[in-house]
């Protein structure tokens, strides 16, 4: 069975904003109780969100195991001790730059990966 999982409420930055995170649709209509389970996120950067994706993974029970799964992992900008199970792509990035993924849809004609430099304000 696959599901997707809304982290918003596990986060750890969530109080911490100005403007009010809003939330997403979680969909796990099966228990995970003692299964083997492979979370799946498009980039890894400092870990915090797969450590919001694992509390919020236990309402759904205690797996047997858990995998990670990353599109790009962000290489040297953890703050968590977490590290991926399979990757596609490993990315030695700047601090002040960030990957984005674009899926193929209505707004793009094929999937892409862009390493972007952030506009200094």
């Amino acid at each position: 069975p696959t599901g997707y999982l809304d982290t918003t409420f596990h986060r750890d930055d969530f109080r911490r904003r100005e403007t009010p995170l809003a939330a997403n649709a979680t969909h796990i209509d099966f228990l995970i109780e003692g299964k083997k389970v492979i979370l799946a996120d498009d980039v890894l950067y400092t870990g915090r969100s797969v450590r919001a994706a694992m509390d919020a993974m236990i309402s759904f029970g205690r797996p047997a195991n858990v995998e990670l799964l990353v599109l790009i992992d962000r290489l040297y900008s953890r703050h968590l001790p977490i590290e991926p199970t399979y990757v596609g792509r490993r990315v030695n990035s700047l601090k002040s730059q960030r990957v984005l993924v674009e899926w193929k849809g209505a707004q793009t004609q094929e999937d892409n990966i862009w390493l972007v430099t952030k506009n200094e304000e």
